[in-house]
C-alpha cells in the first residue's frame, strides 16, 4: 500500500476531495455528539452527579488541550511510507471508536466508581480524538499546494461538516428510541456502536483514498524554534488567538441557547430551532467560500463575517420575545459564524505555508495543533466564563428567574459572544498575507519541485 509520487499542483479526483471531507464528517458526528448529549448521559442516565460531571469534563478537556501540542510535534517527527500525517488516521480509527463504546457503558458500573470511570474513559476518548483529528486538520495543506484544489478541500470538508453535525443532532433521540426500547441505558450503547462502526470505516476510508504529496522532512522540536515561528509568522499567530475567542463566542452562545429560549422567550423548545440553524448555514457557505475567496482577499470575506456574527447577535437583543424575529437575526449571526470559519482552515493553510516560507522548516504539525490548542481553551474558557456571570447574576435552575438572572443570560447569549468577535476583528486587521501569498507559493512550490 505504498504512495506513489504525484506532483504537488496536481488536480485531485473527485474520489479523493470527497474522501478527505468524510474523516471530517465521522469527527463531527460523533464529537457534536458528545458536546450535545454527553452530559445528560452523566446526570440522568449514568447518575453521576451534576457537580461531579461538571468537573470530570472540564478536567478531561484540559488535559486534552494540552495533549494537542504533543500530537503536533510527534507528527512533524514523522515519516513512513504512507506519509506524515495519515497513518495516524489508520492506527488511532479502532482505538478511538472502542473508546466511544467504553463512554457510555459507565451506566453499568456501581457506585461511587462511576465518576472514576466517567473520566477515564472521556479523557481517553479526547486524546484519542486529538490523536486522529489534529494530523487529520493539518493533512489539508500536504495533499496540494494548488489554492484552488485546497479551496475544493476544503468545500468538501465543510459539506460533511455540516451534515455530520445535522445528523448527530437530529437523528441522535430517534435513534436511542430505536436501539433502547424503552430503556435509555440500551439507547446510548446501542447509538455509541452505531457511531463507532462509522468512525471505523469513513476514518479508514479517508486514509485508504488519499495522498500526502507534500511531505517534509521529520523536524525535531526545539523552543527555539517554536519562539522563533512565533516571531516571524504573524498570519499563525493571528489565527490562533482568532481560533480562541471564535469559540468563546459561539460555544457560549450555543451553550446558552436553552437558557435564552427558555427564560428570555418563555419557550425552551425554541432552542432546538436556534441550534439547528448552525447547520444549515455552515453547508450554504461552503459553496460561498471558493467563489467569494476567488473575487475577495480571505480577510475582507471573514470581517463581513464577523460583522454579520455582531449584528445578527445584537439585533436579537433588540427583538424582544418576537420568536419570528429572533429567528430571522439568529439565522444572520449563524450565517456570519460559518462564514469566518468556514474560510479560517484555509486562511491557517496559507498560515503555516507563511511559516515556512519565513523559517525555513515546515512544522505542520506543531502549528496546526497548536491552533486547535486555542480552541480547546477557548472552549474551556467559555464553560468558566459563562457559568461565572449566570452564578454572578443568581441564576436558580428551574425557577422564574430576577432580573439580574436574566441580564446575566443575555450577557453569555448576546454580550460575551459579540465582544469576542469583536476582538477576533480587531486581530484580522492586521492580517497582510493575501498580498503576499501568491509569491510566497510559487517560491514554495519551487522549493519543493527542486527538493
Amino acid at each position: 500500500m505504498e504512495d506513489k509520487k504525484t506532483p504537488a499542483g496536481e488536480k485531485l479526483s473527485f474520489r479523493e476531495t470527497a474522501c478527505y471531507g468524510l474523516g471530517d464528517l465521522a469527527c463531527s458526528m460523533v464529537f457534536n455528539f458528545m458536546a450535545s448529549y454527553l452530559l445528560y448521559f452523566y446526570t440522568d442516565v449514568a447518575g453521576v452527579g451534576v457537580a461531579a460531571a461538571g468537573a470530570t469534563m472540564s478536567a478531561a478537556r484540559l488535559i486534552d488541550a494540552f495533549a494537542n501540542p504533543v500530537v503536533g510535534v510527534l507528527s512533524d517527527k514523522t515519516h513512513t511510507r504512507w506519509g506524515k500525517l495519515r497513518p495516524y488516521l489508520l492506527f488511532s480509527a479502532i482505538p478511538l471508536a472502542t473508546s466511544v463504546l467504553l463512554m457510555f457503558l459507565c451506566s453499568w458500573v456501581p457506585g461511587p466508581g462511576k465518576t472514576l470511570y466517567a473520566l477515564a474513559t472521556y479523557t481517553l476518548f479526547c486524546l484519542l480524538y486529538t490523536i486522529c483529528n489534529v494530523p487529520y486538520t493539518a493533512m489539508m495543506p500536504n495533499l496540494s499546494e494548488d489554492p484552488a484544489q485546497r479551496a475544493r478541500l476544503n468545500l468538501s470538508k465543510f459539506i460533511c461538516v455540516s451534515i455530520g453535525t445535522f445528523l448527530s443532532m437530529g437523528l441522535a433521540l430517534p435513534l436511542i428510541n430505536l436501539f433502547g426500547r424503552g430503556s435509555e441505558q440500551r439507547g446510548f450503547v446501542g447509538i455509541s456502536l452505531f457511531f463507532s462502526v462509522i468512525i471505523i470505516v469513513l476514518v479508514l476510508v479517508c486514509f485508504a483514498n488519499t495522498r500526502e504529496r507534500i511531505q517534509p522532512p521529520p523536524v525535531a522540536f526545539s523552543l527555539q524554534t517554536l519562539l522563533a515561528t512565533v516571531k516571524k509568522s504573524r498570519p499563525w499567530v493571528i489565527c490562533c488567538g482568532a481560533q480562541l475567542f471564535f469559540y468563546l463566542a459561539t460555544v457560549t452562545r450555543n451553550s446558552t441557547a436553552l437558557y435564552y429560549a427558555k427564560y428570555c422567550l418563555g419557550d425552551a423548545g425554541f432552542a432546538s430551532l436556534l441550534l439547528a440553524v448552525g447547520s444549515f448555514t455552515t453547508f450554504a457557505t461552503c459553496f460561498l467560500v471558493p467563489v467569494a475567496t476567488a473575487r475577495m482577499k480571505k480577510r475582507t470575506f471573514t470581517l463581513i463575517g464577523y460583522s454579520l456574527f455582531i449584528a445578527g447577535s445584537l439585533l436579537v437583543y433588540f427583538a424582544g420575545g418576537n420568536l419570528t424575529a429572533v429567528f430571522l437575526c439568529n439565522i444572520l449571526a449563524n450565517l456570519g459564524a460559518s462564514m469566518s470559519n468556514g474560510v479560517s482552515f484555509l486562511i491557517l493553510g496559507e498560515a503555516i505555508d507563511h511559516s515556512e516560507y519565513t523559517t525555513g522548516t515546515r512544522q505542520q504539525g506543531l502549528l496546526t495543533s497548536m491552533s486547535m490548542f486555542m480552541v480547546k481553551i477557548g472552549v474551556v474558557l467559555s464553560s468558566v466564563v459563562s457559568a461565572a456571570i449566570l452564578g454572578l447574576g443568581g441564576y436558580v435552575p428551574d425557577q422564574p428567574q430576577a432580573a439580574s438572572a436574566l441580564a446575566a443570560i443575555h450577557v453569555n447569549f448576546i454580550f460575551l459572544p459579540c465582544i469576542a468577535a469583536l476582538a477576533c476583528a480587531a486581530l484580522y486587521l492586521f492580517y497582510k498575507l493575501d498580498d503576499q501569498y501568491p509569491a510566497i507559493n510559487a517560491a514554495l512550490r519551487e522549493k519543493h519541485r527542486q527538493g
